[in-house]
């Protein structure tokens, strides 16, 4: 029996490999001129257009006037091509339409040739917004002969000029001039060298861009000056910057996920990051996957949000899976364009960070113990900065990756810049040991976190001066040869002093609320536990006495106040006496009363807000231990009333943006302005830009997650206490992967890590330490920006360096999620 055709059409088409085409990738709209002496070039673009389009699975459409344009028309458009069409007599609908296609971000934008064709003509005034948008040029004139010119590229890393190498020729085109070169308002790509022109012409700009994109624009946008002749289809560097365009402005570029690379604790908050070059269509849905790649959640992303003064041209989503607590190895997976992506492997589980970090950090710790023969030796002997007197400062640990030297705090001459330094190591191991016995005990770390700790505080001992005062550093001028080392104060430049002696911001402070932590925690090594006790009282008194003469200025300020709130509450804590709580609630009052009206701390008396690289979280940690001990209502009342503006504050300032990875942003005095960023000022009374700020991170984690447990029981406070634990959670994740250059700063952890570092006698980057992290972009001196380097002239240290305060900040935020 004979089968109709329609019937076998049918099974023909239903046969195993046979399927319809795919949907299109994207849609591209081109407004193209159809008609005057352009007509050829638009024909020409037209059939090279569609067999690039039916290669590479994009649908285009065409229209030869802009007055259907309206914001629904376009939004059906990840990309608008301007091909050869001048920007006047354009509808007020279809103008506006567009602009707001651009500021809003809604797709991309290719100018070519005619579109840069500015000014009044044939009765139609200027397009002020699309001059603006074109870097504020008019056009003046354009050469009547057609000449060949040579194209130089200006930024080669740019994606536009993919395999143009440093230039290319481009011949028959009539080059325009402009009334100025639009250089000032927009970034410039290529540009024309007119000593090229052949046939030689005098009509010239001098400075000559052909090739530019507006980077303040959300929209991907780049205008092609060259688009008059239709052989430019026959040359392939022309169509070569042509495609690299039309991929690029449509945000054809493979997508990108952040997650912590190493682990999410299965009862705290949970988020990644996408990254694309366009918006996608939404709701965007994302999954995650397990080890079988069988799909166990499924979830939809916020909304596209850009962030400012990040990567001009991406668009970021938050994916949130807080609520997914099933133990176990993952993936978080999305699909784009029809393309499936998927992020780096991660674990989901119980105290999963404490678990699989905390014995790292021990080990870290003990690899930059200044422990070697060539150490130990010279150490015993040091010579203190201008005389012929010695000390005996054995132990201690090196301070970072690149410097053997060892302190107690760093940048005295800045007065409210000192990062904490051996002595706030030395009490954070013994925190950790204090809150997590039943864990530390469970993987046989308990003796070994223990044994850290004595050895820090024996240093401190060892610095302890026989006049009552701590040496600050023993610097060893990165100098290979250890009998270098002095006993030093240091100004900027690592210009050294006889200025050592340690005031309570300097380290002085933290110092003797370790070596009082310790003899409580009835430690005993070199010294005894009750040796320990004496030396932090001998020392608090001294410095009751002489603390504003160590200071550089003469004066104390919060940092004076935070540190000696620690010392005094440990001292209290161990010793009980009145005196140290009349001391502890002094020093609370008076960080209490430094507390804004917007939530911020003041620093000084000079009223600028309190910011720090290092210890942005210790003034409220400060509070917090304060509270163990007091039981005073009043007291009480004062210091949670101001931990909880202080939490609420970095709530609110990090989230005044657009934020997906909720880096803690901050407020900070720049140039006689207060403003609010990401990053600090690289312009700041240190004289020389910071490096990054993971230990703020961690600190600020600290701070939100002991804070919400103490400030917060109501019944309405869930919704605070919620943020906190996400925002504790964004700080941790992205140390460990979840940042835009998804870098996992723990070495030794997660997919990627910063190159290793080499120091003296083995100290350089070891498993469980804590690289510095990411900056503003270099050059900024406000601090905007972004900027992260692995390798620049030397200077690389400022993103890849350990450092000691990273990992001691890091170990105290996951114990205060670990702990009962």
């Amino acid at each position: 029996m004979k089968k109709p055709l329609a019937f076998l059409i049918y099974v023909l088409l239903c046969l195993p490999g046979r399927s319809q085409n795919p949907a299109p990738r994207f849609s591209v709209l081109v407004l193209y001129e159809n008609g005057g002496h352009h007509i050829e070039y638009s024909r020409a673009a037209r059939s090279w257009l569609n067999r690039l389009a039916a290669d590479s699975n994009f649908s285009i459409d065409y229209i030869n006037t802009p007055d259907t344009l309206d914001d629904a028309f376009l939004g059906n458009y990840r990309l608008f091509i301007q091909l050869d069409y001048p920007p006047y007599g354009w509808k007020a609908k279809a103008a506006a339409a567009f602009e707001r296609y651009m500021e809003q971000g809604k797709g991309g934008w290719i100018g070519f040739h005619h579109a840069g064709l500015l000014g009044e003509f044939d009765g139609y005034p200027t397009w002020q917004w699309f001059s603006d948008f074109m870097g504020g040029i008019r056009f003046t004139n354009y050469i009547p002969t057609f000449a060949d010119g040579k194209v130089n590229v200006e930024d080669r890393e740019h994606p536009v000029m993919k395999g143009l190498g440093a230039g290319f020729i481009i011949n028959k085109e009539e080059w325009y001039t402009w009334d100025k070169s639009p250089r000032q308002g927009v970034q410039v790509i290529a540009s024309v060298d007119e000593s090229t022109y052949s046939p030689a012409s005098t009509i010239k700009m001098g400075d000559h861009p052909v090739i530019w994109t507006n980077t303040r624009f959300p929209g991907r946008n780049v205008y092609i000056f060259m688009g008059h002749s239709p052989d430019l289809f026959n040359n392939i560097s022309y169509t070569t910057l042509f495609r690299n365009a039309l991929f690029w402005a449509a945000g054809n570029v493979h997508p990108v996920l952040y997650v912590n690379q190493v682990a999410y604790d299965a009862d705290a908050p949970k988020t990644a990051v996408l990254q694309t070059d366009a918006p996608l269509s939404e709701p965007l849905s994302f999954h995650l996957t397990d080890s079988s790649s069988h799909t166990v959640f499924t979830a939809v992303a916020t909304a596209a949000t850009q962030v400012p003064g990040w990567r001009p041209g991406k668009f970021f989503y938050q994916l949130d899976f807080s609520s997914f607590r099933m133990e176990g190895r993952y993936k978080v997976a999305v699909d784009v364009d029809g393309k499936p992506t998927s992020s780096e492997t991660f674990s989901v589980d119980k105290n999963a960070l404490a678990t699989l970090t905390i014995p790292s950090i021990i080990y870290y710790y003990h690899q930059q113990r200044a422990n070697t023969p060539e150490e130990r030796a010279a150490d015993k002997h040091v010579i203190l900065y201008g005389s012929n007197k010695t000390a005996d400062v054995q132990g201690g640990w090196c301070d970072a990756s690149g410097d053997i030297s060892k302190y107690f705090s760093h940048l005295s001459y800045t007065n409210t810049m000192m990062p904490q330094q051996i002595p706030l190591v030395t009490w954070s191991l013994i925190n950790s040991s204090e809150a997590l016995p039943q864990g530390l005990n469970q993987y046989q770390l308990k003796t070994a976190i223990d044994s850290e700790s004595v050895w820090g505080a024996d240093y401190i001992m060892r610095s302890l001066a026989p006049e009552g005062y701590f040496y600050m550093t023993v610097f060893s001028y990165f100098n290979p040869n250890p009998e270098a080392r002095r006993i030093v104060g240091l100004l900027a430049n690592s210009v050294t002093t006889s200025n050592y002696p340690c005031a309570f911001r300097e380290g002085g402070g933290m110092a003797i609320a370790a070596l009082a932590r310790a003899a409580a925690h009835r430690l005993n090594g070199v010294f005894t536990a009750q040796q320990y006790l004496d030396g932090a009282k001998r020392a608090f008194a001294h410095l009751l006495v002489n603390n504003k003469k160590y200071d550089d200025d003469g004066k104390e300020n919060i940092i004076d106040d935070y540190c000696a709130l620690m010392a005094a509450t440990e001292l209290w804590i161990a010793g009980g006496e009145n005196g140290y709580r009349e001391e502890a609630r002094k020093r609370a009052a008076s960080l209490c009363h430094r507390m804004s009206p917007a939530g911020y701390f003041i620093a000084d008396d000079s009223g600028k807000p309190f910011w720090h690289a290092s210890d942005a979280g210790l003034p409220v940690v400060a509070l917090l231990r304060y509270l163990v001990k007091e039981t005073d209502p009043q007291y009480r009342s004062m210091s949670l009333q101001t931990i909880r503006q202080a939490l609420a504050y970095n709530l609110r300032v990090t989230h005044d943006t657009d934020n997906p990875f909720g880096y803690a942003r901050q407020s900070f005095l720049y140039r006689d302005t207060i403003r609010n960023g990401f990053f600090i000022p690289h312009e700041n009374e240190s004289g020389w830009w910071w490096q990054g700020e993971n230990a703020r991170l961690a600190s600020l984690a600290t701070a939100a997650l002991a804070g919400s447990k103490i400030a917060y029981h109501l019944p309405e406070d869930k919704k605070t206490i919620d943020s906190l634990a996400a925002f504790a959670s964004q700080q941790l994740s992205w140390i460990l992967g979840c940042n835009p250059y998804s870098v996992c700063f723990m070495y030794g952890f997660g997919k990627n890590n910063v190159p290793y570092m080499a120091s003296l006698f083995g100290h350089g980057s070891q498993k469980g330490g804590i690289s510095n992290g990411i900056t503003g972009h270099e050059g900024n001196a406000d601090g905007s920006g972004i900027d992260f380097r692995e390798k620049d002239n030397g200077n690389e240290w400022r993103w890849t360096e350990q450092w000691l305060p990273h990992a001691a900040w890091f170990l105290q935020a996951v114990t205060e999620l670990a702990k009962p």
